[in-house]
């Protein structure tokens, strides 16, 4: 399943990733990536709520389409964990690049 499309404007797909599924993001500029939950879903951005590791907090990151479209980002999500699906971070192409990972 793809997570982005083009229109008249790059979006993300409707149907790909909903609130409440489970997801995995790295921007490029990060270390590592945070695991969190999908709280917010518009054709422009995904907003994810994740666990910082600081007692009773939570916080949140902002997944922009265009940064995916760019290649900035290693997303991977998932609605029960029985299918995982992975968008791979790249520099070169603008062309898709989502798979679903078999585990």
């Amino acid at each position: 399943m793809k997570l982005t499309g083009k229109k008249s404007e790059t979006a993300f797909q409707s149907g790909a990733i909903k609130v409440g599924y489970i997801i995995y993001a790295k921007h490029v500029s990060w270390m590592e990536g945070k695991s969190g939950v999908v709280s917010s879903v518009t054709d422009k951005k995904i907003i994810v709520q994740f666990h910082p590791g600081i007692g009773n907090v939570t916080n949140h990151y902002t997944i922009p389409v265009e940064e995916v479209v760019a290649g900035n980002w290693q997303i991977r999500w998932s609605k029960d964990l029985s299918k995982v699906y992975e968008h791979k971070m790249r520099k070169e192409s603008s062309e898709d690049d989502t798979r679903r990972v078999d585990l």
